[in-house]
């Protein structure tokens, strides 16, 4: 079943931008399973160059509502919502007794689609590349 037959809101493109800049432009982000953007932009890659791609395509995005609310009905928010719908990495990742969750289990995550699109698609937080980046243009002495 896709986005748009479960609990979902309506985003503008330049909202999801929007929020990525608050994120920090030094923030790298992946994308899992959208051809169109991947073509377009090569990932991973930091958050100011993703909002700049998708303030170029302007278009209409389907977020989940991952919490399922029956409030979610294809509502149109903007970017102060997205905190609320975004989930982790690793929330359904089991935790082994006295492990814990790898790293990679904090990175935040939206469930996407284009509206005009059937495709879905993931927009992952990369914290291993962020960290590795700020480190080399700390050692370079400057920002990346």
């Amino acid at each position: 079943m896709s986005i748009q037959n479960k609990p979902h809101y309506v985003l503008p493109a330049s909202a999801l931008a929007q929020w990525l800049d608050q994120q920090g432009a030094d923030l790298w982000w992946n994308v899992d399973g959208d051809s169109y953007l991947t073509a377009l932009i090569t990932f991973p890659c930091p958050g100011d160059e993703l909002a700049a791609e998708l303030r170029r395509i302007n278009s209409t995005l389907l977020v989940l509502d991952k919490s399922q609310s029956q409030e979610a009905k294809g509502q149109v928010i903007d970017e102060t919502r997205l905190d609320e719908l975004v989930g982790r990495l690793g929330d359904d990742v089991p935790v082994t007794v006295g492990k814990g969750k790898p790293s990679w289990a904090e990175n935040r995550v939206l469930y996407l689609s284009w509206k005009d699109r059937h495709e879905e698609w993931l927009l992952v937080e990369d914290r291993e590349t962020t960290e590795s980046s700020r480190e080399e243009a700390a050692a370079k002495g400057g920002s990346r």
